[in-house]
């Protein structure tokens, strides 16, 4: 078989999997032999890179971080619907219908359960998706295109010519299941980092990510419920549908994910009794629902009844009203996660709640606990309204028999010792030791990774791995690993010890802005680190600088240079920096680290926008190019951008750019201009 062949039968087989994975819950093959097709897609396509599409399933996996988001305009309003939580409403809702229609009904409806997830909007184009946009304020929404191709029931391509159509629009939401949110927080807890609250505010989250990779990780699913726009290949075609029912239909054959368990009723009367069925019914859904939707069947209704400016008057979403429970407030425990923030996690005596037992609950933060005055031993209400953790609603004074204590927050970190420290105007208190063993995992990952200290070969399972021998106890020892004690772990050998070692020595030489990245300090991002190590002749004159001081360096407001005092007030972090002065890494912020001659700043004033994927350099690296002569660059098009730099597959940006009249240029007109300018 040809490899183009090949490539074409993997790419069916993978579509296939994913449609028995994520939509139909019956998958034929394991994770292994999925991840086996995968790679092998992955690595024909590599080989034969004329022959990549858009729409293949590994593009999925995310490109290169954003800067930002682009704002898009929703060419049809992404409208709110109206809510009730009392069926007298929805018959009074089916009273307006009539009147506002002329008509005596009863009408035909669409029921189906309402998903608590993050509202967005699909476009496919002559068969190939397009965009991707948030709901944002129902009139512009976050691109956020790059993030909705990680997801997997996604189709990245739709039969639309043979349905005579040229582009569609499909809405729905983007959601989280039960069982993937859980997994998700099991995984965080055993890696000592904070939990989430609940799948919607993950989800919510994890769209609003600037760097697709990390949201290709996350068990993001969606389902359509609606299309906002439509556009036929010939005027003289008929529209493929007529019905909200019949929409559902034609998007299950062209393998589109609908909202599940959708059903079409005659009049309210008969919608009502469903409301009961569904307030137990829902528990048994894989995703968190907060209610019904309603709405009417047939288009040429819903263009009569109209909307209003806020939303339509076709639907309305009946609400199902939280649970609650009584329980006892057993203990309150302090979790450390990766940042440093300590949570209080309340042990509950275990209670039924919203089809699940519950045993726990977020507490939040000091202030919370203060406010709702709980003390370990209360009698305490609990809410499970779409979430998966429940949160605790209030304490229950007159039940207290006098054996319950109110909890002292702890002045030292549960997991390191260190002290605790609360920053002023905020509610979360932290523990700023750097090398605190529930921080240092992630911590180290963060300073071997690319646009920190760029370590190579320092990936996850080694860091565990040294880790759980006790080889690493923190930053400073990453540098005294010998060669001889690397080989010896599972997996390694002489030639990835050496390369480790040798990679650590390398690293010695980066620029002190990238160590000081790397490091970790709150709010000191990469840019705001390579500020620093302007102001300063060596990394470690910053220990002594007052607030004041570190607040007249531009760009460096009271929120940073509070998380720079905090950090060198531990004796720990300061004891840090000493030992990798000492183990030799750049301190120095006066010269070049390579020792060559600073380039010459022919971009100096000039503000450049990347698009696409470019023949030969990664975006980090084009970034750098043009950073390094004194241009600046930002995530999207305006009419203060110069020039916006054009690669493969550039999507709206270079649009936008042709309409501001901005001028567009290739990576060799970059390279050109690197010596030069423009």
């Amino acid at each position: 078989m040809s490899d183009k062949k090949r490539i074409e039968e993997l790419r069916e087989q993978i579509r296939r999997h994913d449609s028995l994975y994520y939509q139909k819950a019956a998958p034929e093959i394991s994770d292994q032999e999925y991840d086996r097709l995968f790679k092998e897609l992955e690595d024909l396509e590599g080989k034969h890179p004329k022959w990549a599409t858009p729409d293949s399933p590994t593009r999925r996996v995310g490109g290169d971080p954003l800067e930002a988001f682009e704002t898009v305009r929703h060419e049809v309003p992404m409208l709110s619907i109206s809510n009730t939580y009392s069926k007298e409403e929805l018959v009074d809702f089916e009273t307006r219908l009539k009147r506002a229609l002329d008509l005596e009904g009863p009408f035909e409806y669409v029921v189906e359960p309402k998903i608590d997830g993050v509202a967005v909007t699909a476009i496919y184009e002559d068969d190939l998706f397009t965009l991707g946009a948030t709901r944002g304020n129902g009139v512009e929404g976050d691109n956020i295109t790059v993030n909705l191709k990680t997801i997997r029931n996604l189709p990245l391509s739709l039969p639309l010519k043979k349905m005579g159509l040229k582009k569609l629009e499909v809405r729905g939401e983007v959601y989280m299941t039960s069982e993937g949110f859980t997994t998700l927080n099991e995984k965080r807890e055993e890696a000592g980092e904070e939990v989430y609250a609940n799948p919607r505010n993950t989800t919510a989250g994890s769209l609003k990510l600037l760097d697709p990779k990390l949201v290709a990780e996350r068990p993001l699913q969606i389902a359509i419920h609606s299309f906002g726009r439509m556009a036929m290949s010939k005027e003289t075609e008929p529209k493929p549908w007529d019905s909200h029912s019949k929409l559902y239909e034609r998007l299950a054959e062209m393998n589109v994910p609908i909202v599940p368990d959708w059903s079409v009723h005659i009049g309210m009367e008969g919608i009502l009794p469903l409301v009961d069925e569904w307030a137990e019914k829902r528990f048994t859904l894989p995703f968190e629902t907060d209610g019904l939707v309603i709405k009417l069947n047939y288009f040429r209704l819903r263009e009569n009844a109209g909307s209003t400016s806020r939303s339509p008057r076709w639907l309305i979403a009946y609400k199902f009203p939280a649970e609650q429970a009584e329980t006892t407030l057993q203990k309150v425990e302090i979790q450390v996660g990766r940042t440093g923030a300590l949570t209080p996690v309340g042990h509950l005596e275990p209670v039924k709640l919203a089809g699940t037992t519950v045993a726990r609950a977020t507490l939040h933060n000091a202030d919370e606990i203060e406010r709702k005055d709980l003390r370990e031993g209360d009698r305490v209400l609990v809410e499970k309204g779409g979430e998966i953790i429940p949160k605790v609603l209030a304490s229950l004074p007159d039940k207290r028999d006098g054996s319950q204590k109110p909890f002292r927050y702890p002045t030292e970190c549960p997991s390191c010792g260190g002290p605790i420290v609360r920053p002023e105007g905020e509610v979360v208190h932290r523990c700023e030791n750097i090398d605190c063993p529930a921080q240092l995992r992630r911590r180290i990952e963060h300073f071997a990774s690319r646009r920190s200290m760029d370590i190579e070969g320092l990936g996850t399972k080694l860091v565990e791995a040294l880790l759980d021998q006790g080889l690493v106890k923190g930053i400073p020892d990453l540098y005294r690993l010998q060669k001889e004690e690397v080989a010896a772990l599972e997996r390694m050998g002489d030639k990835s010890a050496q390369n480790l070692i040798e990679g650590l020595e390398q690293s010695k030489a980066n620029p002190p802005s990238r160590l000081l990245h790397g490091i970790g300090i709150r709010h000191v991002g990469e840019h705001v680190a390579e500020v620093l190590c302007g102001s300063v002749r060596d990394l470690r004159d910053l220990e002594t600088k007052t607030a004041e001081e570190l607040e007249d360096i531009e760009e460096v407001g009271p929120v940073v240079a509070q998380a720079i005092q905090d950090f060198f007030a531990t004796e720990h972090n300061r004891r840090v920096f000493e030992d990798l002065a000492d183990l030799g890494l750049n301190f120095n912020c006066v010269s070049d680290s390579s020792g060559t001659a600073p380039l010459d700043q022919v971009f100096e004033g000039l503000q450049f926008v990347l698009t696409g994927t470019l023949p030969t350099l990664t975006r980090d690296e084009a970034r750098d190019l043009i950073k390094q002569r004194g241009g600046k660059v930002t995530g999207s098009v305006s009419k203060k951008t110069d020039y916006v730099l054009v690669g493969a597959d550039p999507g709206s940006k270079a649009e936008k750019a042709e309409n501001l009249g901005i001028t567009m240029i290739s990576e060799e007109e970059l390279r050109e201009a690197l010596t030069k300018g423009f």
